[in-house]
């Protein structure tokens, strides 16, 4: 509890979009207040009595214009920002999306820019901070475990 009594959170959802063994990440826009100008995954607020997945979709939607499919959670994180002088703890729910197109319309209210990453190349993006390079290193390897124990010519499992 902060010293004034009071103890604020957001849950948010993020979406770690792939597309053609590449996932998606997008830059914020420079007149953003919480971390103008950096990379990260799309992401939001769960709004209230949201499900989470389909928070995840629609923040997807919001910031890339991209429709994806929930595949499965892929963990949390935890990070402190502020709002006006509050103090917020937040915590990020993470899926595993797919997207079936590659053609991303951003918002430039929010982002300026995107790239796809290969999968091949998240460990060494000079893109990604620590945050965001734990999230999709996740969602590769939940990838790497959907591989490894689904047959041959079976869809991925799907997550709601």
């Amino acid at each position: 509890m902060s010293s004034n009594g009071h103890w604020q959170f957001n849950v948010l959802v993020g979406a770690a979009t792939i597309y053609d063994k590449k996932f998606l990440v997008l830059k914020r826009s420079s007149r953003e207040s919480f971390l103008p100008a950096v990379w990260g995954i799309p992401a939001g607020q769960i709004e209230e009595d949201e499900d989470p997945s389909d928070a995840c979709r629609r923040e997807l939607f919001e910031e890339t214009g991209l429709h994806g499919q929930v595949r499965e959670p892929i963990g949390y994180s935890t990070f402190s920002s502020y709002r006006g002088s509050m103090k917020l703890n937040n915590i990020q729910l993470n899926f595993l999306v797919s997207v079936t197109d590659s053609e991303v319309k951003l918002n430039p209210a929010s982002h300026s820019e995107y790239e796809w990453i290969s999968l091949d190349d998240v460990d060494n993006s000079e893109l990604l901070d620590a945050f965001t390079r734990d999230i999709i290193k996740s969602a590769r390897d939940a990838l790497k475990d959907e591989t490894e124990h689904e047959p041959v010519g079976q869809p991925a499992r799907g997550y709601r």
